[in-house]
């Protein structure tokens, strides 16, 4: 049996809302190699722009952390 078809039958095996979980990450990786996939001329010129700011504002470190934190499953 491949990985690919243990995953499947893994995922066969989830709850629905786990499922749904697997459905979207898996939809975002197949969206992200679609060749179609990139950035629109406005999109790249917003990253030019930011890039350019000489003085960038980053979000604190706290923020940042409570972010991550929503994600912690232990």
């Amino acid at each position: 049996m491949s990985i690919l078809e243990k995953f499947v039958a893994f995922a066969e095996a989830l709850p629905d809302e786990r499922r749904a979980e697997i459905d979207e990450i898996l939809a975002a990786i197949m969206d992200s190699d679609d060749p179609e996939f990139g950035f629109t001329p406005d999109e790249l010129a917003e990253l030019d722009r930011r890039m350019a700011d000489p003085d960038p504002q980053y979000a604190d470190p706290a923020e940042v952390e409570a972010v991550f934190r929503r994600f912690d499953r232990a």
